[in-house]
């Protein structure tokens, strides 16, 4: 019996393809594109309004793109914020994103143009290595139908009509190819293989994309090519299937029995879907706003105080409100009346000695001090405060480049477990000690805080990992928000919802640039507590043992062993309760074998089969499952309590005497 999945073999696929299809794109198609081009002549794009451009008016270039010319390669579903900016018809306003930094429509409009005349001049040259850097910093990372689809309309021989990079990366899967870059280089990494090969010859990019959505379709198992080069590894379908999958749904769960690669697939995931973003440099913009997140009110306004001491040092609080890091905090809390918190700030900071602040209830740090005339300033202990304990934070604020951002800019990991509750996932009342006093302030968790990332930053994809998320009472951690987390329920989506947190009494949507990623242990007996809730608002991905990546060692097939064992596993318990194929990965020796079947494998199974010994038995044979042996001085010492039939025990055999034998016997 061999472990290798079957695969497809795509010349053979080809072939039957081409008995049914042309290579030639039919002619109906054909005069799709061009009444597109007679549309809107490339040459005349410079002179694009942002009426004949957005999407929510009639025969626009967004619509074109979206309905028109869907044949000539589909684009996702999705909002319409994908388009920058849009016509909202229900609000009868015009709508762009944050990114674009401008106060009028027309503004916003014509950086999007100049951005996407530049990638079109780009392609024009055959520029392709700057495609991606256009692309990514003029028109967002992920605003990929926008990046894409054009250059194929306007340049069919030079892309294929594929604006999905997971598709992309898919085929080269396919094909053995390692994808690389980003949309645009994964694109014409793809056709150059395929025009590479004699049996793509005379094929226009439409027909090619066509036979691969259809012989090899994203999430296709079949797909894997058979061998591939030592240097070439491909992405795991999981991976494809998941970002394939996050275009239509923002919340997911990669479930499976044990074992089976779940947080490998995860790690996979987060490194590909969040890789061009990542691949962006931030501007010093972005980098401030990363750099005050993590600070506190009195913090941000004593840093703002202090970069200005040179113009002046005496502050009305209007005049500290007008900051522009404090606007940027202001912007990520969301506090609803700006003076208001800077003024309550700065009593409740202000150094006790000072006379002109009547608030009594001050708290350590004392950094402030008020003139009779109503203007702050810094104290001396105020300025050392500054400079020592928000020391990084200044001098990165004095000297602003540019960085590469780390994928914990994005992302966030949490494990739930039983004790997981709302106070540590949304908001709650912690504890904090400062100069050895403590109070009580309202806490961030780690959901409200992405969320708070992905507010303002809607340019990027935001990624939120919650492993074993069937193991925390639901309905306890996510509270309220449960609903707020649904597609449809989302800031700026057609049913949008907001509620006011209970501690903060701050307002709280879920943005929609923000993906929940779950994962789920099937074989933990928690999964029958999964709230019903969850699973209606989440997409389920499964994740099943694969033998067919699996090596033979000494002589054993550890694919075929593997399918053994959870064929008679299923029969007994189920097929949630497999032994995934990572607990036989890596194995390239005896020892190594001998070390995964006594310690991983066994142990595992003896949980399954507590005290279960008879089908435990039935499992991995008699070799290594025998009646317990006692001595005689134990037979008389139990005597009728002694039951020869009753109990067993695992036999342990040495690497080098045995245990090949009882192995190649299960």
């Amino acid at each position: 019996m061999s472990s290798q999945a079957q695969v497809k073999d795509w010349r053979v696929e080809l072939e039957n393809w081409l008995q049914k299809n042309s290579k030639i794109m039919p002619s109906h198609l054909a005069d799709i594109r061009e009444a597109f081009e007679k549309r809107f002549p490339i040459e005349k794009l410079h002179e694009l309004s942002l009426e004949e451009y957005a999407i929510g008016k009639s025969d626009s270039f967004c619509w074109w793109i979206e309905f028109k010319t869907n044949a000539l390669g589909g684009v996702t579903g999705g909002a319409a914020q994908k388009w920058g900016i849009y016509w909202s018809k229900g609000d009868q306003e015009w709508k762009w994103n944050k990114s674009l930094n401008s106060d009028l429509p027309e503004a916003a409009f014509q950086k999007l143009k100049d951005g996407l005349l530049a990638l079109i001049e780009a392609a024009a040259n055959d520029q392709f290595e700057q495609l991606d850097s256009i692309g990514s910093n003029r028109l967002g990372p992920n605003r990929n139908v926008l990046r894409s689809k054009p250059l194929s309309l306007y340049f069919p021989d030079k892309f294929l009509p594929i604006a999905n990079p997971y598709h992309l990366a898919h085929f080269l899967n396919v094909f053995g190819q390692k994808p690389k870059g980003g949309l645009h280089t994964k694109n014409r990494q793809l056709l150059t293989y395929l025009r590479e090969q004699s049996e793509f010859g005379g094929m226009d990019t439409h027909e090619m994309m066509a036979f691969l959505y259809t012989a090899f379709p994203p999430g296709d198992r079949t797909a894997k090519p058979a061998h591939t080069d030592e240097d070439q590894v491909v992405l795991p379908e999981e991976v494809v299937q998941l970002t394939t999958l996050a275009e239509k749904t923002r919340n997911l769960i990669l479930y499976g029995p044990p074992g089976t690669g779940k947080t490998f697939a995860v790690n996979k995931f987060s490194d590909f879907y969040l890789k061009e973003q990542l691949s962006t440099p931030l501007s010093p913009e972005q980098r401030r706003r990363d750099l005050i997140r993590p600070l506190t009110w009195h913090d941000v306004i004593a840093l703002a105080m202090y970069l200005k001491r040179s113009q002046k040092n005496l502050f009305k609080v209007p005049e500290i409100a007008e900051d522009p890091l404090v606007n940027d905090f202001w912007a990520f809390t969301k506090t609803k009346k700006l003076n208001n918190q800077i003024w309550a700030m700065l009593q409740i900071h202000t150094d006790i000695s000072v006379q002109t602040v009547k608030y009594k209830n001050r708290q350590p740090p004392y950094l402030f001090e008020k003139t009779e005339q109503s203007e702050w300033r810094l104290t001396e202990d105020g300025e050392g405060y500054v400079e020592v304990k928000l020391a990084n934070v200044l001098d990165e604020l004095k000297h602003p480049e540019e960085s590469t951002p780390d994928i914990s800019d994005y992302m966030r990991f949490v494990t739930f477990h039983q004790s997981f509750a709302y106070e540590e996932f949304v908001e709650g009342l912690k504890p904090v000690t400062e100069d050895g006093q403590v109070r009580y302030e309202v806490v961030d968790g780690i959901f409200k805080e992405i969320c708070r990332r992905a507010q303002n930053d809607p340019d990027h994809e935001y990624l939120l990992v919650i492993d074993e998320i069937n193991r925390a009472n639901i309905a306890k951690v996510f509270g309220e928000l449960i609903t707020l987390i649904e597609d449809d329920k989302r800031l700026d989506k057609e049913h949008e919802i907001s509620v006011q947190l209970p501690y903060s009494k701050e307002t709280f949507g879920v943005p929609e640039n923000l993906l929940i990623l779950g994962t789920m242990n099937t074989a933990d007996r928690s999964i029958a507590l999964l709230d019903i809730a969850l699973r209606r608002r989440f997409t389920f991905v499964e994740q099943m043992p694969n033998p067919s990546l699996l090596e033979t060692v000494e002589g054993v097939d550890l694919g075929v062993l593997l399918d053994r064992l959870n064929r008679r596993i299923t029969v007994l318990l189920g097929r949630d309760y497999q032994i995934g194929h990572s607990y036989l990965m890596d194995i390239d020796s005896l020892e190594t074998l001998h070390f995964a079947w006594y310690r991983k494998i066994m142990p595992l199974l003896q949980e399954y089969f507590y005290n279960d010994w008879e089908r435990l038995q039935a499992v991995v044979g008699k070799r290594f499952i025998k009646p317990a042996e006692a001595d005689e001085m134990t037979r008389q010492a139990l005597g009728d309590f002694y039951d020869e039939e009753g109990q067993f025990e695992v036999k342990v055999y040495d690497p080098d005497s045995g245990f090949l034998e009882a192995l190649q016997s299960v």
